[in-house]
């Protein structure tokens, strides 16, 4: 899990038919001593568990990404420049899947990931 040590939620917010969750990037997690040390990205996979970690948070559910139809990565997110960001969260509804979702990254202007994907709930097993 990333949340709450690489990265954690700021505020959620719905607009129209979407939800913008702004989310903060710890710059001095671990991960960035090997991508890259003394010139930090956030690494793509990181992007992808985050929007599903953030998807969980706001259904409530625990999720595994199904399907991704679509993942764009526009630009670098670098926290020493970019360490809060907004991901536009918008629900699919032309999809049989009731958790298909087209994601935006963004920080302000700049776009950062756009992505299609299909998630399926985790059923707990007991």
């Amino acid at each position: 899990m990333l949340l709450n040590s690489f990265f954690k939620i700021l505020s959620t917010s719905v607009q129209e038919e979407k939800t913008l969750v702004e989310v903060e990037i710890n710059g001095g997690h671990e991960i960035f001593e090997g991508h890259f040390p003394g010139n930090p990205v956030v690494p793509g996979v990181c992007l992808v568990q985050m929007i599903r970690e953030t998807i969980e948070v706001l259904q409530n559910k625990t999720f595994n990404l199904e399907k991704a139809d679509e993942i764009k990565f526009m630009n670098m997110v670098i926290p020493e420049q970019s360490s809060k960001l907004t991901l536009e969260i918008q629900q699919r509804t032309k999809s049989e899947n009731p958790y298909a979702y087209s994601i935006i990254i963004t920080d302000g202007p700049t776009v950062f990931l756009k992505m299609k994907a299909d998630f399926k709930e985790v059923k707990n097993e007991k």
